[in-house]
């Protein structure tokens, strides 16, 4: 998410009830069912609006509500961003998915009042032969990444972790962090305090509690991590035309350790 001065920065992420936990799972359930379905569509030739169309309705038969419908003046239940698009990218009838490009789906979902935020990126798919391996590395850069940063987070320790382990990760994978792009809490909200950096920052001195859920994400480039606004107020584009991966996750911090939701037993 863009940093705005509307959530505190300071603030420590809240402790959700065990009612709020078990609806917030189901709400990330059903949004990577969501991007498994939007999947299934991103082939060569496929318009983004496709794609959004067809999540909404997936989201609204599972008793959801795409979440995205309550950012003000937004409208869609996805982005779905092409190529060198960091994020936010409009699903409209225009862009049309191309071979060998990343494509990004990002979805929120509400469920029975709480939220949920996941995203991830694949590789579009078409007749046109073998693709590009960097747009491979640079994927499962970002999705390694990420989830390095994850993974060291638990009761007791400090928020901070995540995002000095994810720097450490795409540096060493010689990648560029988009900084200006957080993740947030979520649960109660689609977005809660605090920011949460990619990187270490001393606002994310906190220390963690079970029952804390956060969305984590992470935007990686290839190139530059400047970037511009398209004029559809939303895009987000690199400067340079580099190509930019997107993976969020909703995670729980549990009494032990922490959780990814919405996968079951195991990931994708």
């Amino acid at each position: 998410m863009f940093i705005k001065d509307s959530i505190d920065n300071m603030a420590k992420p809240s402790v959700k009830d065990d009612k709020a936990v078990e609806n917030i799972r189901k709400a990330a359930f059903i949004a990577q069912k969501s991007i498994d379905l939007a999947f299934s569509f991103c082939k060569s030739g496929t318009r983004a609006s496709k794609i959004d169309k067809e999540v909404e309705k997936y989201i609204k038969s599972q008793n959801g509500y795409p979440a995205n419908f309550e950012v003000s003046g937004y409208g869609f239940a996805t982005s779905v961003s092409i190529g060198n698009e960091i994020a936010h990218g409009i699903p409209s009838k225009k862009k049309i998915l191309t071979h060998g490009k990343p494509v990004c789906i990002d979805i929120g979902v509400k469920y029975n009042g709480y939220y949920a935020d996941c995203a991830r990126t694949m590789v579009i798919k078409g007749n046109l032969g073998s693709v590009n391996k960097e747009v491979y590395k640079l994927i499962s850069a970002c999705k390694d990444s990420l989830e390095y940063g994850i993974f060291k987070l638990k009761p007791k320790v400090l928020l901070s972790e995540y995002g000095k382990n994810v720097e450490k990760k795409v540096s060493e994978y010689g990648y560029n962090i988009v900084k200006s792009l957080t993740g947030h809490g979520v649960g109660y909200e689609y977005h809660e305090a605090p920011y949460i950096f990619n990187f270490y920052h001393p606002n994310n001195d906190i220390i963690l509690e079970p029952n804390m859920v956060l969305a984590l994400e992470l935007m990686i480039t290839n190139g530059s991590n400047k970037y511009s606004i398209e004029k559809d107020g939303w895009t987000l584009s690199t400067d340079d035309n580099s190509l930019a991966v997107h993976f969020e996750h909703t995670v729980l911090i549990t009494n032990d350790g922490v959780e990814i939701l919405g996968f079951g037993n195991s990931l994708y």
